[in-house]
């Protein structure tokens, strides 16, 4: 899942509130204002897509859309829906924006408001969300005619947007943020209080409204940062500046709205599942540049591949300077200058490269790469690995043989070549050694010598193992330790270099914790140079 923009607006200034006397003297126009789920006007509402984004208000049962909520709203998804058209268009993919279902003449865009089966308090920002998509989406199965597509916003009324305890981030292709009666774009640009709220929560509304089309995190490039034709990357920490200072979507960004199904003008189908791999990747360094070159393995053609470089020192991906690479005849190739990254100085990163799919969906693979003293070294690609055809498994503490994990899940899956099956410690059933550490042992037939290992995470990155130490024997009793290594939550092969040849006959991985920080532990591979 992506990180949670909700962290980020906890520092935002304070907000005014309506006092208690101004409620009580609203005018019967300000009560219907703040009650649009009544029939008190018809719309004409239209559009040139066959997608279009549903915008849904969910009010809790104890509460009520915020005053004048259908036009505030309606301008604001207006202005966004031209900052994504003006990106577009600048990043050289056409007049492409997200469509949504608009009366022009009244400028209002089609909300679908909702009542909530329960108060306020039983949607809150954890959990909240997964309970509010429970109940719109069997709002939409009674009502199949007015669901537009399968991308999802999700607004809901707060009175103190900074106080409120409701889901503002992404969840696959849903979204949520909070609407608040002051929250006008009127407001965008000015240095008050209003001004900045505005900046924070507009802003926001787009950045999440990203992550529910696809969109990861990314930060702008360093050249980009005080420049007044880009400024700060919106998926970035664009809920800062929007509408106050230059905001812009990066390439990165766009190239995944290229092929986003509410951005189409057709009727095709999308997200119909796909699978790309990169058979062969090549990374060199020259010219201050980081030369990457590769061949594709698809069933659904790529178009472009959006790549991240993401330093590993937090968890958070916020700070990932992003790059896109065009695809031709299932091969890419790009320079990406490393004068656009702003930490190099002895550092991880894990370079995420998104495979966009003409039909919207997105193939995800990530490599580990590391800079000492600003020069980057790359560990990834093929290695000429040893035969594992005489290879079994000797024994193993735990495996999932119970049905959890479907047809997957034994310890000898680790052996089959197949990235899709894994070893997964036991978890149902009666396991009786179900926490760390979990090990296995292979035998590889005969006396077999090696440079290096390689493993590959389950693919998903479930359970992804963070600590693995690695022993061998001639014997299987008596064992020798070539040290305890760190694995990265990445998803394609990842060597370990060996400081010399050894030789051996088994070898023991004894898994010592997950990246999740849970008691599982999970490998798709594991192979030999």
């Amino acid at each position: 899942m992506c990180q949670l923009f909700a962290l980020l607006v906890l520092f935002a200034t304070s907000c005014s509130k309506n006092s208690e006397e101004t409620k009580i003297t609203q005018s019967v126009e300000e009560e219907e204002k703040q009650n649009p789920t009544s029939d008190q006007e018809t719309f004409n509402y239209a559009s040139s897509g066959t997608y279009n984004l549903n915008i849904v208000y969910f009010v809790p049962k104890d509460s009520k859309a915020r005053i004048d909520s259908h036009r505030r709203l309606s301008e604001i998804l207006l202005n966004g829906q031209e900052f994504y058209r003006n990106e577009m268009i600048r990043n050289g993919f056409g007049d492409k924006t997200f469509h949504l279902l608009v009366d022009d003449e009244k400028n209002r865009v089609k909300i679908d408001f909702i009542e909530g089966h329960s108060s306020a308090a039983t949607y809150p920002y954890e959990g909240g969300g997964v309970k509010m998509i429970e109940e719109i989406e069997a709002y939409y199965d009674k009502n199949p005619s007015k669901r537009n597509s399968d991308h999802y916003l999700v607004l809901s009324p707060v009175e103190n947007p900074q106080e409120a305890d409701a889901p503002y981030y992404g969840l696959g292709k849903w979204c949520f943020a909070t609407d608040y009666d002051d929250m006008d774009i009127k407001y965008l640009g000015g240095n008050s209080t209003l001004s900045n709220l505005a900046t924070t929560y507009i802003g926001g509304l787009l950045h999440e409204l990203g992550h529910g089309l696809n969109l990861p995190h990314n930060k702008e490039m360093m050249s980009q940062t005080n420049s007044s034709d880009f400024g700060t990357a919106l998926m970035g920490s664009g809920n800062y500046t929007y509408g106050s200072t230059p905001t812009f979507l990066t390439a990165a960004s766009c190239a995944i709205l290229e092929n986003n199904q509410v951005f189409s003008p057709n009727n095709n189908d999308y997200y119909t599942g796909a699978n790309g791999k990169v058979d062969e990747i090549t990374a060199t360094f020259d010219n201050g540049n980081i030369n990457l070159t590769g061949t594709l393995n698809t069933d659904i053609p790529v178009n472009s591949i959006s790549i991240y470089n993401d330093p590993s020192d937090d968890e958070a991906d916020y700070d990932a300077v992003s790059w896109v690479a065009k695809v031709e005849n299932d091969q890419f190739e790009i320079a990406m200058p490393v004068a656009e990254l702003y930490k190099k100085q002895n550092i991880d990163y894990v370079l995420r490269l998104l495979l966009n799919h003409t039909n919207g969906d997105i193939s995800r693979l990530s490599y580990q790469y590391e800079f000492k003293n600003g020069v980057p070294l790359f560990g990834f690609g093929k290695r000429d690995y040893i035969d594992r055809t005489d290879w079994s498994i000797a024994s193993f503490s735990s495996q999932e043989d119970s049905g959890g994990e479907g047809d997957t899940g034994r310890a000898s899956d680790i052996l089959d070549g197949n990235l899709e099956t894994y070893w997964h410690s036991c978890w149902q059933g009666s396991c009786t050694n179900n926490e760390y550490p979990h090990s296995l042992i292979v035998d590889a037939g005969a006396s077999t010598t090696i440079d290096g290992f390689t493993f590959v995470q389950r693919q998903n990155l479930s359970r992804s193992v963070k600590n693995i130490e690695i022993r061998v024997s001639n014997d299987n009793e008596t064992w020798q330790s070539l040290g305890n290594f760190n694995l990265a939550n990445i998803n394609t092969a990842q060597h370990i270099q060996l400081d010399n040849s050894i030789s051996f006959r088994y070898f023991e991985l004894v898994s010592k914790s997950a990246h999740d920080g849970q008691q599982f532990a999970s490998l798709a591979e594991v192979l030999c140079f």
